[in-house]
């Protein structure tokens, strides 16, 4: 069973301690804990024939002397400050590939990690599930799409993965939330160092309608190598990967070459031909992703029912493309030029994504205007061409 931490101060200890062996390598710390599954029973074997075999099948050759600091981490272990940093409304857990709660279609990856921090609803962690990602950096389009995506993806009755970061993943989290659905956070870093700090809010919502999990120990701050590590174990969550404006290269693609790699489903929404946060969804289709427009495009892909209420709500996102950009063009222009999609957006919208004071933000628009490349409507100013 999982092991709850802040009950025992040491069986904590001994299981934060066990953890920290996966710099050993998360293989050969895989197959010990498929044969002793919790510390103690490692403290208690004194059968070394035993420990020397558990190496084979992860290609780790394990001595007496490797075993012999296993168990004297765990026996040496005190108690842990680091669970003191972590907020206390919702239950923290260990979960490892030996527990029934572990996710089922994660534990079928051949590089899963040997156990999962989880703070929140352990009962989420096998629920169906869909992975949403995307640009740090989306459209104003592309924010729309993936809210409306994330909550058809609720309607279905499907709980959203992503990686707490900036852009889409936050909107699909946040997005989640506000449908009253489920959303699991899958952090590049130990569960007391949330990145990125500002959406340590964000993630302690999470918590409490869903989980927020890492492979990485308690006081992992976040490194490169982390989040290749960190994407891949998003991927393997679900069925399915959802990507939502992706440039190229990015950490998106990792997670949908990772996916591919996984043998799950690849799905893509990309914006216009000239976004730069495009390339990366159309080398996606290149690949043969397929391609979303609506929520009845996720919905089939998925081989789940529309709801009713959503079949007379739903829109498509085909791509449309604004204008080429040319030289002459200012880096603000090129910007406002980069948010606009197939439909009208207010002055105020496009400075609040750009964080621009007003002046500025209506001195690019009046210039963009005049050049003849947007036109004020109704409801904002939209690309004429």
């Amino acid at each position: 069973m999982a092991h709850q931490l802040g009950l025992d101060a040491q069986a904590d200890a001994r299981w934060i301690a066990l953890t920290q062996m996966i710099e050993r390598g998360a293989g050969w710390l895989d197959q010990v804990l498929q044969r002793w599954p919790t510390p103690d029973l490692i403290l208690g074997e004194s059968d070394i024939n035993r420990v020397l075999d558990s190496g084979v099948n992860s290609g780790v050759h394990n001595g007496p002397a490797e075993w012999a600091a296993l168990q004297r981490v765990i026996d040496n272990a005190s108690p842990n400050q680091l669970l003191r940093c972590l907020p206390k409304s919702s239950p923290l857990f260990l979960v490892t590939t030996r527990d029934p709660l572990y996710p089922p279609l994660l534990a079928e990856c051949n590089d899963r990690p040997p156990f999962l921090f989880v703070q929140g609803d352990l009962d989420s962690l096998n629920s169906t599930t869909l992975s949403v990602v995307g640009t740090r950096k989306p459209s104003l389009d592309g924010q729309r799409a993936a809210m409306d995506l994330t909550r058809a993806a609720i309607a279905l009755g499907l709980t959203v993965v992503s990686g707490l970061a900036l852009g889409i993943d936050g909107i699909a989290h946040q997005a989640a939330l506000s449908a009253n659905g489920k959303t699991i956070a899958v952090l590049p870093s130990g569960l007391d160092q949330i990145y990125p700090s500002r959406h340590r809010q964000l993630a302690a919502n999470i918590a409490k309608a869903g989980a927020v999990i890492s492979e990485f120990p308690l006081g992992t701050p976040p490194r490169k190598h982390h989040f290749h590590r960190r994407n891949r174990t998003l991927s393997g969550f679900s069925t399915a990967t959802l990507v939502i404006e992706a440039g190229r290269p990015s950490g998106t693609l990792i997670t949908a070459s990772a996916a591919a790699d996984q043998g799950r489903d690849v799905m893509t929404l990309p914006w216009s031909i000239y976004h730069p946060e495009g390339a990366g969804c159309r080398y996606l289709l290149d690949a043969g992703a397929t391609l979303i427009q609506s929520p009845e495009d996720l919905a089939h892909c998925l081989n789940i029912a529309m709801p009713p209420q959503w079949m007379t709500h739903s829109a498509g996102y085909n791509a449309t493309a604004v204008p080429a950009q040319p030289p002459a063009l200012s880096l603000d222009q090129r910007a406002v030029l980069s948010l606009l999609g197939r439909e009208s957006h207010p002055a105020e919208a496009l400075a609040l994504r750009l964080n621009w004071d007003m002046d500025r933000c209506l001195a690019c628009l009046s210039g963009l205007e005049v050049q003849g490349w947007i036109q004020r409507g109704a409801k904002g100013y939209g690309a004429t061409r």
